[in-house]
C-alpha cells in the first residue's frame, strides 16, 4: 500500500510541476499582453525589450529579439541578452539563413534543439549559426492578419534548448502580442506621418497661393528643402519647362542639377513620365550622359514626377540621395505627385504673372509712343528752335572768320553758344529716347519733383501753342519714393495731356494748368489741376477704367495705363471736380522706405 502510494506520488509530482510551469507561463503571457496592448509608438522599444527580457529569464534560454520587416527591408530590431553576452552583428536573412528565410516567409516556425537537427537543405543557415555561437533556436513569424510584419525568436548560446509543441504553441500566442504592438505601431506612425505630409502639403499651398514672381526664388528654395526633409533624401531640384518644352532654368538645394548634364531624364520629363529608379546601374544605355553626370556628381538617382498643368508639363520634381538607395513606394510617388501639384501651380502663375507684365511692358509703352505722338508739333518746335539758332551762329562764324580781321573773342561767344543750344538739342533727344525705349521694370529711389519738372520742361513748348498757362507748385524737402522713372514720367505725361485736352473746347475764363506735389501722410501726392469744365458726374468714377472714354476720338487707355502703372508701384488714382469749375487728377506713392545706396 505504501509503495503504491509512494509511486502515485511520484508520478503526480511532474504533472503537477508541467501545470505549474504552464500556468507561470500563461500568466506571464496575460501580463505581457494586458501590458502590450495600449502601448503607443514612442513606448514601443523600451516596452518590447522589457517584454523580452521577462520571456529569456522564464525560458531558461540566453538571448531574445525581434527583427521587424518594413516592405521586405529590415526595420525595428531589438533584443535582449543575459549579462555577459556580445550583442551578435545584423544578418542578411536571404544571404546568410535562406533555408530560414524561404520557411518563415511561408509563416513556418523554425526551430532546433541543436545545429544537427537542421536538415542537409540548411547547410549555409547552419554554418552562419555556428559562427554566431548559436546552439538551440526558435524562430516564430509575426503576423496581424497580412502579411509576415517580422521575426520573433529566442536562442541559446551556452547549451542546447528543447522547443515542445507546447511551448512552441504558447510562443506563437505570445507572437500574436508582439505583432499586435508591432501593427499598431506601422498604423501610428503611418497616421503620424500622413498627418506630416498635409500639414506639409497645406503650408507649402498656402506659401505658394499668392507667392509674386519677385519673392518666386526665396519661397521654391524653402519649399524644396522643406520637401527634402520630410522625404529624408539629399538632393532636389526643380526645373522648369516654357511651352515649347525648352528647360529654361532651375532651382536646387545643393546646388547639383544642371539640366543639360541629364538629356535622357529631361527628354521623359518633358513627356510626362515618371522616373523611378535606385541605382546608377539600372538606368538604360540611352541614358549614358546622365548616368556619368550622376557619378560625376557623386548622387544615386531616385525619382522625379513632371509637373502638369491642364494637361501641359510645365517642369519636374527631382530627388536624389547621396548615401543609402530610399525604398520604392507606391505611396512616395502619390505624394510627389500631390507635392508636385503645387509646385506645378506655383510655375504656372509665375510664368502668368510675368507675361502679364511684359504685356503691360508692351502697353505701357504703345501709351508712352501714343502720347508722344500728339506732342509732334511741339517737339518739332523744340528741336528747331536750337537747330536754327546753331545755323545762325556758324553762318555769324564763318562771316567773321573770312573778315579782315577776326575778332576771337566773338567767335568764342559764338562757339560757347552753339555749345549750349547742341547741349539742349541733345537733352530733348535724350529725353525722347527714354520715354521711347522699351526695357525692363527698374525701381529706384527718385525725387518726384524731378520728374513732374522734367514731364513740364518737355511739354512746355505744346503749353504755349495750346495757349494754356502751366505752373509748378512742388512741395520742398519732399521725401523719395521708389519707382521707375520713365513709367512714372509717363503717368505725369498722361494726367498732363488729359488736362490739357479737356481745356480744348473753347469756354470762358483763363486756360491754366497747374501741377502740384504734396506729402500725404505716409504717402507722396501728384495732382493735376486743369480749369476746363470738369467731368461728368456719370463718368467720375470710370475715367480710369480700360476702353472708357468721353472723347469722340479718344481710344480710352491713357488713363487706364495711368492706373496700371500706379497700382503696381503700389499707389492709388483719383478724379475730382475742383469748386471753382475744371478737374483735378491725382495719384499717390508710397514714401520709399529702403535705405539708399
Amino acid at each position: 500500500m505504501k509503495l503504491r502510494d509512494l509511486a502515485r506520488r511520484a508520478t503526480g509530482r511532474p504533472t503537477k510541476l508541467v501545470l505549474a510551469n504552464r500556468l507561470r507561463f500563461e500568466t506571464l503571457l496575460s501580463a505581457l499582453s494586458a501590458g502590450l496592448i495600449h502601448i503607443s509608438a514612442p513606448d514601443t522599444e523600451v516596452a518590447i525589450k522589457r517584454a523580452l527580457q521577462q520571456v529569456v529569464k522564464f525560458l531558461g534560454v540566453d538571448r531574445g529579439g525581434l527583427d521587424e520587416h518594413v516592405d521586405g527591408s529590415p526595420g525595428l530590431r531589438l533584443s535582449w541578452a543575459r549579462p555577459g553576452l556580445r550583442e551578435p552583428p545584423p544578418a542578411t536573412p536571404d544571404d546568410q539563413f535562406p533555408w530560414v528565410g524561404a520557411k518563415l516567409r511561408q509563416g513556418e516556425v523554425v526551430r532546433f534543439s541543436r545545429l544537427a537537427d537542421l536538415p542537409a537543405a540548411a547547410a549555409i543557415d547552419r554554418a552562419s549559426f555556428e559562427r554566431r555561437g548559436t546552439r538551440s533556436k526558435v524562430l516564430i513569424p509575426l503576423r496581424a492578419g497580412g502579411p509576415i510584419l517580422g521575426v520573433l525568436w529566442f536562442a541559446s548560446v551556452r547549451d542546447g534548448h528543447a522547443w515542445p509543441d507546447d511551448l512552441v504553441e504558447r510562443l506563437r500566442l505570445l507572437s500574436e502580442a508582439f505583432a499586435g504592438v508591432l501593427d499598431r505601431r506601422r498604423m501610428e506612425v503611418s497616421l503620424a506621418e500622413r498627418l506630416r505630409f498635409e500639414k506639409l502639403l497645406s503650408f507649402l499651398a498656402a506659401a505658394f497661393s499668392h507667392l509674386s514672381a519677385a519673392d518666386f526664388d526665396p519661397a521654391v528654395q524653402r519649399g524644396l528643402r522643406q520637401v527634402v526633409d520630410f522625404l529624408g533624401v539629399d538632393r532636389a531640384s526643380l526645373i522648369e519647362f516654357t511651352r515649347d518644352g525648352t528647360a529654361t532654368r532651375s532651382w536646387a538645394v545643393e546646388e547639383w542639377m544642371n539640366v543639360g548634364e541629364f538629356p535622357w531624364l529631361t527628354a521623359r520629363l518633358q513627356r510626362g513620365e515618371v522616373i523611378n529608379v535606385s541605382q546608377v546601374e539600372e538606368l538604360p544605355d540611352e541614358a549614358a550622359v546622365d548616368r556619368q553626370s550622376y557619378l560625376a556628381n557623386r548622387v544615386k538617382p531616385q525619382v522625379a514626377v513632371p509637373l502638369l498643368v491642364s494637361g501641359i508639363v510645365v517642369g519636374g520634381l527631382i530627388f536624389s540621395t547621396v548615401g543609402a538607395e530610399r525604398a520604392k513606394s507606391d505611396e512616395l510617388i502619390q505624394q510627389l505627385h500631390l507635392l508636385g501639384e503645387v509646385f506645378a501651380n506655383a510655375l504656372a502663375r509665375k510664368q502668368s504673372e510675368l507675361e502679364a507684365l511684359r504685356l503691360r511692358q508692351d502697353l505701357t509703352h504703345i501709351g508712352r509712343v501714343s502720347a508722344l505722338g500728339e506732342l509732334t508739333a511741339s517737339l518739332a518746335h523744340e528741336l528747331s528752335q536750337p537747330l536754327t539758332a546753331i545755323l545762325s551762329n556758324a553762318q555769324a562764324a564763318q562771316r567773321l572768320i573770312d573778315a579782315d580781321v577776326v575778332e576771337l573773342e566773338k567767335v568764342r561767344e559764338i562757339l560757347c553758344d552753339i555749345v549750349a543750344d547742341d547741349k539742349r538739342a541733345a537733352a530733348v533727344i535724350n529725353g525722347l529716347r527714354a520715354l521711347i525705349k522699351k526695357g525692363e521694370t527698374e525701381f529706384v529711389p527718385l525725387d518726384l519733383n524731378e520728374v513732374v519738372g522734367a514731364v513740364a520742361w518737355l511739354m512746355r513748348s505744346d503749353t504755349i501753342m495750346r495757349n494754356v498757362s502751366m505752373s509748378l507748385e512742388l512741395a520742398s524737402d519732399l521725401p523719395k519714393a521708389c519707382g521707375d522713372r520713365v513709367q512714372l514720367q509717363q503717368v505725369v505725361l498722361n494726367l498732363v495731356l488729359n488736362g490739357l485736352e479737356a481745356m480744348r473746347e473753347p469756354h470762358a475764363g483763363p486756360r491754366t494748368l497747374v501741377i502740384r506735389t504734396a506729402r500725404d501722410g505716409a504717402a507722396l501726392r501728384v495732382t493735376v489741376e486743369d480749369s476746363g469744365p470738369g467731368i461728368a458726374e456719370k463718368d467720375l468714377g470710370h475715367i480710369f477704367e480700360p476702353l472708357y472714354t468721353t472723347k469722340t476720338e479718344g481710344l480710352g487707355m491713357g488713363l487706364a495705363i495711368v492706373r496700371t502703372i500706379v497700382n503696381a508701384h503700389g499707389g492709388a488714382v483719383g478724379a475730382e471736380n475742383n469748386p471753382a469749375g475744371g478737374a483735378s487728377l491725382r495719384f499717390t506713392l508710397p514714401v520709399n522706405r529702403e535705405p539708399e545706396r
